[in-house]
């Protein structure tokens, strides 16, 4: 049997244990910490959406939803190079609204309520709050939305 006293690399059981206890609650850290990180980076996304021949974008008052990591939005061209991008969901009850080009409207097929379609601010109820917004840029070829 060995003499602890005299050896030091010699490790009690006491000993191994707290060592133990501190890499593993290390680890748990480690694991949280880089999970929180990648979920702050997940917030800062970008969907770029291809303006192909037949894609609605191509022509002024043209609009598509597509899927993101913040959920539906719906993408208008209301310019040569110029578009808007809002939630696709209606602040009211959360359906899905459509674009009315010919009003430059956004609206919501279930209950009614309208919104701007340049500034996403309630036009007719019952929804009283603005569609969120999201910085948009684009070119004849694509579009790019920037969520965050």
């Amino acid at each position: 049997m060995k003499d602890c006293n005299e050896i030091v690399d010699c490790v009690g059981r006491r000993e191994f244990l707290v060592r133990s206890a501190l890499v593993a609650g290390g680890l748990v850290l480690t694991v949280t910490g880089a999970a929180k990180a990648s979920s702050l980076l997940s917030r800062f996304d970008e969907v770029v959406v291809p303006i192909e021949d037949k894609s609605p974008l191509k022509k002024i008052g043209g609009s598509v939803i597509v899927d993101s990591t913040a959920g539906k939005i719906i993408i208008v061209r209301t310019g040569d190079a110029a578009f808007v991008a809002f939630s696709a969901k209606c602040t009211h009850k959360g359906a899905i609204i459509e674009y009315d080009a010919a009003d430059k409207r956004f609206a919501c097929p279930k209950h009614g309520s309208s919104f701007d379609g340049a500034t996403g601010k309630v036009v007719d109820g019952p929804a009283d709050q603005s569609l969120p917004s999201y910085p948009v840029s684009g070119t004849a070829e694509s579009v790019k939305v920037s969520i965050g």
